[in-house]
Order: C-alpha cells, then structure tokens, then sequence
C-alpha cells in the first residue's frame, strides 16, 4: 500500500524539495491518549494527502518512516480545509516523528509523546481558557501568544484550553487563533495536544468537532489520563446543564468513582464568578456542585470571567458559615481555579470568604499531577519570559523567567490526596455502566410540599436512593410498581435529586425535584 502511494506521487512529478501546502497544525485528545492521538491541520491546495510517521525521526525523508496513512476525516469549516489522521495503536509513553506529504511537497517535521499509562509516571498539565479578545482579532493576539510561548516552554504532556478560542468566531478569527497556536510548538517541533472544551463563544458544538475533530457531538466526556491516576471530565456548559448530560455525568461519576487516584472536571461557564460582570450560574451549581462533592472531585478547572482565582477547598451548603453557596471543606472539598484570562482580562472585585485569591492578569494553571498530590501554580503570561523550554527528563522544573503568581498563601495551591479510608455517600450496591439508562416516565408534582409521585416506564424491581444538594442521602428504598408514592412531608423545602435503577441492570437514572 505504502509503495502504491509512493508511485503515484512520483508519477505526478512531485518536486518533493517543496515546502508541503499545509499549515495550522494541531493535535487533539479524544480517546485513550496513551494508544491514540488526533492530527488535525490546514490542506491549503494539492491532493494526495497522507500522513508518514515513525518512532524513529527521519526529519523530512518521508520514504523512510515506516507507517503512513491517509486522512480519515476532512471537512471545510472557518475558510480552512480541515484535515484529521485518527492515529490508534500506539505505544504510549513514545515519541511519534511525523511529517505531511501532498502533490506539492512536504511539511517540516513535527513530533509527539503519547502519554504514559502508568499512574506511578506524573503528568504536566497546562490549564485555561479564554484565549480570545474584544474587537478585531485577525491579526496576531500578543496576550494570547504570551500564553502560548509559555505553553511551549513547559512542554507539558497536554494542555485542558477551557473555551472562548475567538471573539466573534468567524473564519478569519479562527485562522488567526491557529496561527497563534504554532507559537506552543517547541523549536525541535515538538507538538503539545489539546483537550478541548467549547466555551460561549463558540457559536455551536461544531466549532470544537469540525476543527479538533472532537468526536462527542454534544461536547462532553471523559477520558482516564495515566491509565488510573485521574478521570478528567470535560462538561459543557453551552448545552444544558439538566437532563441528558447530568444524567451521563451521575452515572460516569458512579461507574468510575473508584477507578483513578483522581477526578477532575473542565468547563466553560464559572458557578461563582469573581468579577460582578459576569452573573451566578445556578443550575451548574445546582446540579453538578454536589455531584463534584458526593463523588470527590478534587479540581475543578472554570473559566469565562476573565480573573486569576483559586479557592480553597469547598462543598456546596447554605449551613452557617457558607457564603456563595459554598463553605470551605479541607476534608473532602473541591478546588476550583480558574477563571479563565489566556489573553483577555477583567477586574476581579468579587470575593467570597472560601477564596484563597483572586487578581486580574492574564495567566495558565500548570498542574503537576502524580499518585500523592496535585500541584497547582498559576503562571503570569504577559511577565513571564522563559529563558529556554524544560527539557523532557526535567519537565516538572520550574524554567528560569517564569513569573510565578506568589499571595500571603504562597506560590502555589497544593492538594493532597484525601484518606482513602473515607467513605462516599453512595449506594455499594448501584449497578454501574458507560450509559444513563432511563426508567422514570415523570415525577410530579414538581414541586410539592407532601406526595411525589414516581411514574415508572415499567413495572419492575427498582432501588432508589434520594440525595440533598449537600450530597446526602436522605432515603432509599425499592418498588416493584409502575407507580410509587413518596412521602416528602418532613423533607426541609429545597432541591434533591432521585438516583434510580432497575435491579440487575447496569444502568441508572438521575432526576431532580423541589420540594417546597
């Protein structure tokens, strides 16, 4: 197959001194980033398009790399001709030497690592969002490219971008963002791959599929990074928060609550802002804030508002003490960092008493993940200026240049494990599955002060269990009938959720209610 192909680009009379007619190059994460990585970039003309890539560089000798394969996916989106090689099968922890050839030339080389599967390897993470600017953005975006370069200096094995890429999201924008984004590629053309989130500036789910070939319609997933040191969940605030996808997020949580030292989420929309512009979003608050809590999360990266901010670890309450919806939890809270700021910023004049500090600068999380700890700093973009990238063998030294954000709390956010003896407020026994299954035709009424009616799609053994929106459980049973009474009356007026599921089954369902 490989000698065919070669023989109809020599038959063409390809002129293979030529500079190859692509460029925009990005990688994607969107399955196992261990076996599999996505090649996306920008097919500007010629045809016989083909990706040649080995383990070992050939720089661009493209007859000497021992695999090739042809696009398996184009689509013309953003005044760009999107091409996607879905490499699987790899080895992981590997350098990958690729280069793209065409009826016009090659392109330079370029390299990648897949990430380890061994949970006892640590991981480097770059983390952050809202890369876009206010007003004309066709031209290069200087805040946006600091954050880039120091992306390129940190070589880590993946950056989680948390939304907002442009301003108005039109084809010159995005071109200018892709342009901008070669600015993460190493002097040795090591590439860094994304782990995209869409944020409200991207018009439609399509701005993430059609340009990083993420390959979940709706734009949320999750996906184990390290084989089982973390379950990073990628939720999509631009859908809707209730229904389907916390639906599917209950019952991951629940599938895999204990299969990875640690859960962390992305999404666009921050719950708490920390600038008054922006405004309080309930119903993440309202439907995944618990389930951060009840199932352990240990990090949550938010962005959209434009600020610096880290909290201290907290759990949803509205007990004595609590201020925004939260109260701070050492124990067994979630961190939320964020708030996005890639290259835009606002003023951060909201604060709430779990803060641990909020400024306004453009800035990226870089993450140190292993088995006892993760490691947050926050990196000042626009101050920062890396002598020289880490080299690969150092990648968890601090490169001499980087402006460190340093507050009466030191440089850094540091989490540990929690006790591993501690016990989750969840059911042992709930079947669990890779799908939400669902059994419930419809509650009602909702709200009520007395009677919940469960109407079921069938007449069958259930398990139900009812949880408050600190996590608790606060009911439990089971039903063989298609219609089940449940008696809220001593219940405190307030949002609980149902979690449900039919006896045997490896499936379950999760809807909410206010009793009032």
């Amino acid at each position: 197959m490989k000698h065919f192909y070669l023989s109809l680009l020599l038959l063409g009379s390809v002129l293979f001194t030529a500079q190859g007619a692509s460029d925009k190059y990005r990688l994607t994460i969107t399955d196992d980033p261990a076996t599999t990585m996505t090649v996306g970039w920008n097919q500007i003309s010629g045809h016989s398009v083909a990706l040649f890539y080995s383990t070992i560089d050939h720089g661009t000798d493209y007859q000497s790399y021992e695999n090739f394969q042809l696009p398996d996916r184009t689509v013309a989106y953003k005044g760009m001709n999107n091409y996607f090689v879905r490499l699987k099968g790899l080895l992981p922890n590997t350098a990958y030497y690729f280069v793209i050839v065409d009826s016009e030339g090659v392109s330079e080389r370029y390299w990648f690592e897949t990430l380890p599967d061994d949970p006892n390897a640590p991981l480097s993470i770059v983390a952050g969002g809202d890369s876009r600017r206010s007003g004309d953005e066709t031209t290069p975006h200087e805040p946006r490219i600091q954050s880039n370069q120091v992306v390129k200096a940190l070589r880590p094995h993946f950056v989680a971008f948390g939304g907002d890429y442009t301003d108005a999201n039109t084809a010159g924008q995005w071109q200018s963002w892709f342009d901008d984004w070669q600015h993460t590629i190493g002097d040795d053309g090591r590439m860094t791959p994304i782990y995209n989130t869409r944020g409200n500036h991207e018009h439609s789910n399509e701005d993430i599929t059609a340009l990083f070939d993420v390959t979940y319609n709706d734009v949320y997933y999750a996906i184990n990074f390290g084989g089982s040191l973390i379950r990073f969940y990628t939720l999509n605030s631009m859908n809707s928060v209730a229904g389907d996808q916390t639906n599917w997020l209950a019952q991951d949580l629940e599938e895999n609550k204990s299969a990875t030292a640690w859960k962390m989420a992305q999404y666009h929309y921050t719950i708490a802002p920390h600038t008054a512009s922006k405004p309080y979003r309930f119903a993440q608050y309202n439907l995944w804030a618990p389930l951060f809590h009840q199932y352990g999360l240990q990090l949550v990266i938010e962005c959209d508002t434009h600020v610096a901010r880290n909290s201290w670890p907290v759990r949803p309450s509205d007990e004595p003490g609590s201020d925004g919806g939260f109260i701070r939890d050492d124990e067994t809270g979630t961190v939320y960092a964020g708030e996005g700021s890639w290259g835009l910023i606002r003023n951060a004049n909201v604060s709430y008493n779990w803060t641990r500090e909020a400024g306004s600068f453009t800035q990226v999380k870089w993450i140190h993940a292993n088995l006892d700890s993760l490691v947050v700093y926050t990196i000042k973009s626009a101050t920062s200026n890396p002598v020289a990238a880490v080299e690969d063998d150092e990648r968890f030294v601090m490169p001499e240049g980087m402006d460190i954000w340093v507050t009466e709390n030191g440089n850094r956010v540091v989490i540990d494990r929690p006790n591993p003896d501690y016990e989750l407020t969840t059911s042992s026994s709930a079947p669990v599955s890779p799908q939400a299954g669902v059994f419930v035709r419809r509650i009602f009424p909702n709200p009520s002060n007395s009677i919940l009616n469960i109407e079921l799609l069938e007449a069958a053994p259930h398990e139900y269990q009812i949880f408050d929106v600190k996590g608790r459980v606060v009911a439990q049973g089971n039903t063989r009938d298609a219609n089940h009474v449940l008696d809220i009356t001593a219940y405190a007026d307030g949002l609980y959720y149902l979690k449900i599921w039919k006896r045997g089954a490896k499936q379950l369902q999760v809807k909410k209610f206010i009793k009032d």
